[in-house]
């Protein structure tokens, strides 16, 4: 892009590289941040260790203080470039630290020699803790400042801070940026933990929370943010959400350097085509097309600290934060539950106040409605999840399937609450955090989930009860019609669709139609297990066949009798009906059962013919053309001595057949 870069340099144009990432995600793919209380140097050891300067505002270089968050990259030995985020450590400036910190593989606790851990130092360690980063280095700073004594008392302060948490057994490293002091120390302390950071992958849609847009002069709308899942290449579409506009991926830069290509785990910068700058700000998420929900709804397990207080009871506002995105919402407890005190977690359903963008497994951050403190976070188990009700005690099970289950036991879960009868695979593996070929072989497992039409192309996946209440509906709907329409060969797919009315397994409103694309579906399922029949846009039961009563079974044997006694030239419908005293629709119904019955055949709305009439005439068609190649219209009137009303009909018929094709105005017998 020849960008500012998020280092505040600028970034050098030449070739653009495929920047190095391994096939299975490898450490390469990290991001280090920094967490501690205001002024206790996490600038000041950013630039220590990467020689760049991340305060680039000029109120941040005049005041000394981040206010805003920082950008770098560091090159580990043995792992690679990876990126770094320095946060404010202000506690008016929290949301910003919340917007960074999402996306940390391994944290920088700092705690400074000379102050101690203090209410920043416990905030940012709760968030960080809450957050579910994997590793943390403690960095005792400004050592130069303090005594070895001092020092000790500040490593038990920081012994107390972790009891508890997964960060009990954590480096504890000493520095001095200004001096150089320990530097080498953290810097071999970093690659180790970097280097046991679990491998990304790179499957799911792509998606990046949006921490910084600006334009740049000739390039447009550029947006940063960390890759939380997939990649993303030059040329690709992208959605910004949650309003859905459209825009697609011009220019890509990672650490400051063009790329062709950039995946999970990685600093990256969009240059995006299609979208103005006053369309999107922090807190939107960019993301492939397909396969993440907008919701505002998020089941999830839910942790409350003791910096909350007391008990956080059911219905209560809080501030959500969420990737970059902070909204307020309401908090509710599962399974009757009225509080949670504090150090306890439990199953609930936030209700947001605006929609973001979700997926199981992501961390979020709850405050007080006040914004001044931080009472607990979680993790979602289910994005865009359906309202509960208070006495519903089916979805915490289900939840818990979710949050422990393998990937059958979470898919089979998830299918048995969705709202919607079947849903895209694609739409499945976001839910439930799972691979294509996870998905395939949850499917195969018979573990009650079935795929539509079949395991190996999945257009389709949906809970086994689901399928048999569905085929059950269909199957009824059939048989209700040929009660009350005996007469008829059969009903029409759209009647059909209408008809199938789901119970409570369907989990729909009784009455609203099968989505057409798992209609379809189902009906070839039927069709293929020799349940139903379908003829063109009809469909009947196998045994079904259309019965006459009463006067028309009278009508029936007359026509048949005409049809027949006619040979060549039988009377056409209209005919018939006048001859019958009837009406041309009744004619036309009893014509229909016969055909269907197979003892006539439908030329045409108006023709009919005999079986036996119609393998004559076919027996001396086929001996003509192969006597001289080819027949004329007229040729054949004087074949079957029958006037052109019926040669015509009867001619475009064979050529439906397959018996013949036409070549100008000539028939010539088909080549198979």
């Amino acid at each position: 892009m020849s960008q500012p870069n998020e280092t505040g340099g600028r970034a050098a144009r030449g070739p653009r590289t495929e920047e190095p990432l391994p096939a299975d995600g490898g450490p390469v793919r990290a991001i280090l941040g920094t967490a501690g209380h205001i002024d206790h140097g996490k600038t000041a050891l950013v630039r220590a260790l990467t020689g760049i300067e991340t305060d680039r505002l000029p109120q941040e270089q005049e005041r000394g203080i981040s206010i805003e968050l920082g950008f770098a990259h560091l090159d580990v030995a043995g792992v690679g470039r990876v990126g770094v985020i320095d946060v404010p450590g202000h506690e008016r400036f929290i949301r910003q630290m919340l917007a960074g910190a999402h996306g940390f593989d391994l944290v920088l606790v700092l705690v400074a020699a000379d102050d101690g851990v203090m209410p920043q130092t416990e905030e940012h360690f709760e968030i960080v803790h809450l957050l579910g980063v994997p590793r943390a280095i403690f960095v005792v700073t400004k050592t130069d400042l303090a005594t070895a004594s001092r020092i000790a008392d500040v490593r038990g302060e920081i012994e107390i801070l972790a009891v508890g948490t997964r960060f009990e057994r954590a480096p504890v490293v000493e520095v001095s940026a200004r001096l150089g002091a320990g530097l080498e120390e953290l810097r071999a302390a970093i690659a180790a933990a970097l280097a046991q950071i679990e491998a990304k992958s790179e499957h799911g849609p792509f998606r990046i929370p949006v921490d910084r847009v600006f334009t740049l002069r000739g390039h447009g709308t550029i947006v940063t943010g960390t890759a939380l899942s997939g990649c993303v290449t030059i040329g690709d579409d992208v959605v910004v959400q949650p309003d859905g506009t459209p825009a697609r991926v011009r220019e890509i830069q990672v650490h400051g350097a063009e790329v062709a290509r950039a995946a999970a785990g990685q600093r990256v910068a969009l240059n995006l085509a299609g979208i103005d700058r006053d369309r999107i700000e922090r807190g939107h998420t960019v993301t492939s097309r397909d396969g993440l929900s907008v919701t505002t709804r998020l089941d999830a397990r839910v942790e409350v600290r003791p910096s909350a207080k007391g008990p956080v009871a059911s219905h209560a506002r809080v501030r959500v934060h969420h990737g970059t995105r902070e909204t307020h919402g309401r908090i509710v407890w599962l399974d009757g539950v009225r509080e949670i005190a504090p150090r306890r977690s439990g199953l609930a359903q936030l209700v947001l106040a605006e929609p973001l963008v979700a997926a199981r497994g992501d961390r979020f951050i709850l405050r007080d409605e006040t914004a001044s403190r931080t009472i607990g976070g979680g993790v979602v188990l289910l994005a865009a999840a359906e309202r509960h009700r208070g006495s519903d005690a089916v979805a915490p099970r289900m939840l818990e399937r979710i949050e422990s289950g393998d990937v059958a036991s979470r898919l089979g879960a998830f299918l048995e609450m969705s709202p919607d009868v079947a849903v895209a695979p694609i739409t499945a593996c976001a839910a439930i955090g799972a691979s294509p070929g996870e998905l395939i072989d949850a499917v195969s497992s018979g573990a009650g989930i079935v795929a539509l039409p079949d395991a190996r192309l999945p257009e389709l996946v949906m809970a086994a009860a689901k399928l048999e209440a569905c085929l059950a509906a269909i199957r009824s709907a059939v048989r209700a019609f040929h009660r009350e329409h005996a007469d008829l060969e059969g009903i029409d797919l759209e009647h059909l669709r209408g008809a199938a009315r789901l119970g409570a397994a369907g989990s729909r409103p009784s009455g609203a139609p099968l989505e057409p694309r798992l209609f379809r579906l189902l009906v070839d399922r039927l069709v293929g297990a020799g349940e139903i029949v379908r003829r063109g846009n009809l469909v009947h039961e196998q045994a079904h066949a259309p019965a006459l009563a009463g006067a028309d079974d009278l009508v029936s044997t007359a026509l048949l009798e005409m049809i027949r006694s006619g040979g060549a030239s039988p009377a056409t419908i209209r005919e018939a009906a006048e001859l019958l005293g009837i009406e041309v629709d009744r004619a036309t119904k009893v014509a229909g059962v016969l055909a269907t019955r197979g003892e006539i055949t439908r030329i045409s709305a108006e023709i009919y013919y005999a079986q036996a009439a119609l393998d004559t005439i076919r027996e001396r068609l086929v001996e003509f053309l192969r006597e001289r190649s080819q027949i004329t219209p007229a040729e054949f009137r004087d074949l079957i001595a029958a006037s052109r009303k019926y040669c015509i009909p009867l001619l475009d018929w064979f050529d439906r057949c397959g018996l013949t094709i036409r070549v100008g105005d000539a028939r010539k017998l088909r080549r198979t």
